[in-house]
Formats: C-alpha cells, structure tokens, sequence
C-alpha cells in the first residue's frame, strides 16, 4: 500500500513539447478520450503514447479495431523501430480478413468488450490503448459503453495506470459524445480548421484531473517522424 504522501507518478505522451505543457505528461489512474475529427492525426497520437510506454520498459496493450496488427506496428515504425516488437497488440482485425464466410468469422470472434475485461481482471498493464471506441459503440449498447469506461477508470486507479481511448467526433449524437467526456478523467480534441489555402491542426484540452491544461489552442502538424507541435500560441 502507498504512503499517505507520495509523488504522482505521470506518463509521457511521447511528444516532448505536448509533455512540457502538461508538466511531465497524463496523470496515472487517468482514462485520457481523445476526440478526433476524421484526419485530425489521433491515430499518430495512439502511436506515440504506446511507443513512449516501450521504450520506457513498461508493459504497453494495444487494442486495434480498424487496422490489423501488421499495418499498426509498420505505422509506428518510424517513431521507433526497435520498440514496437515489444508491443502487445489486441487485434480485432485480422480474423475477419481471414475468415472465408460472415458465418466463420463469428465462430472465430469472441465478445471483444468483456474479452477487454476479461483480459483486464487477470493481466495489469501500465499503459492500454483502444483505438477506436467508434466499434464499440456500433456494436454495442451505448450503457455498455459507457460502463466499459467506468470500469477502465477503476483498473486504471488500480493499477495506477493510464488507459487512453480513440473516439472519432460527428459519428454520434451530441448526447453521447457529451456522455463519454462525463465519464473520462481527460477530454482532448483534435479538430482541422481550414485557413485560407492550408489546413490547419488544432490541439484543445477541455478537461485534464489533477493537472493544471493549457488554456492555449495549439497548433501541430503530421510528418514522417509523427506529429511534431508548433510553437504555443493562442489560437483565435
């Protein structure tokens, strides 16, 4: 058990001047959302947080409801090469590529929501990542969603870990959406703007427990090495 008073472990997303904004990075215990509007780059953001776990010798799980495994460790190659193949990968992909008929890929696949906490209740990880939780929510019941959050945020305080959750934006209705930033210990939003003839990304913190966000609108942009941040400015 830990002491009355102890320093709050925190977890680096991986990009440097992201982690000096939030004064080390995500507090552990932590569920983090990230709403993404489609090619906001929240996928490349997934990458970086689960390589930074690697390389820093902790147990990382990530959780693949759009992409095979292969495809994923190939994307996250160039951040780093040599740490991916540590990478634990749920996989929810490939077994319906592979299977011949609907019917066999059904007798393949497993219930993937309580197989997560299933999995959860008998394995601790420091870091898990679900990209996306928009397959949840379409072959699920909203309630048991939003149950499955509640019940990460508990693991994570047990584990004293940070589980870290993809949702595309405009997909659901505002009332879910508002729902599931209730739920989250964190909420950030990645949105595209277009200005005059460039689009631009945008980084926005609407909620961060036990951590002071930046108030800023940051700007970043996607490159072969990942997202790489502007520098900080307010953003009208």
């Amino acid at each position: 058990m830990r002491p009355k008073f102890f320093v709050m472990k925190q977890f680096k997303t991986g990009i440097l001047s992201l982690d000096a904004q939030l004064r080390g990075g995500f507090p552990e215990g932590s569920v983090i959302l990230i709403l993404e509007d489609p090619g906001a780059g929240g996928e490349v953001f997934t990458f970086h947080f689960a390589v930074e776990g690697v390389k820093n010798g902790e147990k990382v799980l990530y959780v693949t409801t759009d992409d095979p495994a292969d495809y994923v460790r190939e994307n996250m190659r160039p951040l780093n090469g040599s740490a991916i193949e540590e990478l634990e990968i749920l996989d929810f992909v490939s077994p319906k590529i592979q299977s011949s008929t609907p019917r066999d890929f059904l007798r393949r696949m497993y219930d993937p929501l309580n197989g997560i906490k299933s999995l959860l209740s008998s394995e601790s990880f420091d870091r898990l990542i679900i990209n996306n939780l928009t397959f949840f929510l379409m072959h699920y019941d909203k309630e048991e969603v939003f149950k499955l959050i509640e019940d990460l945020s508990a693991i994570a305080k047990k584990d004293h870990a940070v589980h870290l959750l993809l949702l595309t934006k405009g997909m659901f209705d505002s009332q879910t959406e508002t729902a599931m930033k209730h739920v989250a210990d964190g909420v950030i939003e990645l949105t595209l703007r277009e200005v005059e003839n460039e689009v631009q990304r945008r980084l926005k913190f609407l909620k961060l427990k036990r951590v002071l966000v930046p108030k800023a609108i940051l700007r970043y942009d996607l490159t072969e090495k990942g997202i790489r941040m502007e520098s900080v400015m307010r953003v009208l």
